[in-house]
């Protein structure tokens, strides 16, 4: 795990908090630092293989935080989450490590040191290297009632990543998606897993019962939408397809679970 993040991730304060060098949660958190021990690489939870964990909440269904890495597609590769208990659904949460660690910080800030700033508090934002001025931002953006409050921290004002994006006019990443828009230019590049609303690539759109009843579903589909995407298509044929053409971003694209990292297993 070291190696690969050593590799992908030239801030070195994400592989320290992965390894658990740097702790940011406390240890009744429910939280566990993905490098740090073997059952964790071990773990018994799935990935698809764009997902690179960094820290596993184990409160309620599990979630983890990493980094969404296309290894075949020219994207950026950003950080993000994972829900097991969704469907493997991965969306985007920061656009660059500074994003993700101060997005962090601030989210203890409020859950943990229940906005104080403790000797405590202040010795991990040393730690993770946040400035002073970042900090003073921290009382004032915490006072707002919102969902997502981090996204209206300084750091994130410029290149939000789509977690913080209600309006797709606003967004210019290469996530496909949130819970409520579509941005149709990166569908081209889009995993299965980045889908929020399955309805979108032609999922669960005939409506039962009676024509008076029927209701216009809320979500329509695109209309060009990949082959690897659609619901009625034979993924495990369609990914050898595109490894015999050499077309290893298609066929990336199509794989849906690992097990484990040293295990593929096709659609």
């Amino acid at each position: 795990m070291k190696e690969i993040l050593n590799e992908i991730c030239s801030d070195p304060r994400i592989t320290e908090i992965s390894m658990g060098t740097i702790r940011p949660f406390s240890e009744y958190s429910g939280r566990e630092y993905y490098g740090t021990t073997s059952k964790n690489d071990k773990a018994d939870f799935p990935f698809p293989p764009l997902f690179i964990p960094i820290i596993i909440d184990y409160n309620s269904t599990p979630v983890a935080e990493g980094i969404i890495k296309h290894w075949f597609c020219e994207r950026e590769y950003p950080f993000g989450y994972i829900d097991f208990g969704n469907g493997f659904l991965i969306g985007e949460s920061a656009r660059s490590s500074e994003q993700f660690i101060e997005g962090m910080l601030f989210e203890q800030f409020i859950d943990q040191f229940n906005y104080v700033m403790t000797d405590e508090f202040l010795s991990l934002a040393k730690k993770l290297q946040i400035s002073e001025e970042a900090l003073s931002k921290f009382y004032e953006v915490s006072e707002r009632e919102t969902n997502n409050t981090d996204c209206y921290l300084p750091i994130f004002i410029e290149n939000q990543p789509l977690n913080c994006i209600y309006n797709k006019n606003h967004y210019n990443g290469s996530h496909p998606s949130n819970e409520v828009v579509i941005i149709e230019r990166n569908i081209l590049q889009a995993s299965f897993f980045e889908i929020f609303q399955k309805e979108w690539i032609g999922y669960n759109i005939k409506n039962r019962g009676f024509s008076f009843f029927k209701k216009k579903p809320k979500y329509q589909p695109l209309e060009n939408i990949p082959e690897w995407l659609k619901p009625d298509i034979e993924k495990k044929e369609l990914f050898e397809y595109y490894m015999v053409k050499k077309e290893y971003g298609e066929a990336w694209l199509t794989m849906r679970v690992y097990s484990h990292w040293d295990k593929q297993e096709l659609p």
